[in-house]
């Protein structure tokens, strides 16, 4: 069995997804708003929420914008993918840490950073 090559190895992937996928995905941004409410019922006000597949940052973007009191951690295996998230979510570097690797790397709830604020 090969293993096909991820798609976001390649630089003009990564490079037109942030743009892309708004595009390829209609309702993106009512998909992420919807996900953002949903945690919200549940979620405290200083929430830690884990993203997985993390590259990109949209997500984690659209959360932070709305959401002033949550800290995200993201786990994606692409490290061009999390460089372009670290680009998207600039305004909120203080509250998002970003690890390459897998679901296996991520941190459990007792392990993930504390609110600094």
């Amino acid at each position: 069995m090969h293993d096909k090559p991820s798609p976001y190895a390649n630089a003009n992937a990564v490079a037109s997804y942030a743009r892309d996928a708004p595009n390829k995905v209609p309702g993106l941004a009512d998909l992420h708003r919807m996900a953002m409410l949903l945690l919200a019922e549940q979620a405290a006000g200083d929430a830690r929420i884990l993203v997985v597949g993390a590259g990109g940052g949209l997500e984690t973007r659209a959360m932070a914008e709305t959401q002033a009191g949550w800290r995200f951690t993201g786990v994606d295996p692409s490290a061009p993918m999390l460089d372009l998230a670290r680009q998207t979510v600039v305004p909120f570097t203080h509250r998002v840490e970003l690890i390459e690797g897998t679901i296996d790397q991520a941190p459990d709830g007792r392990s993930m950073a504390q609110p600094a604020f």
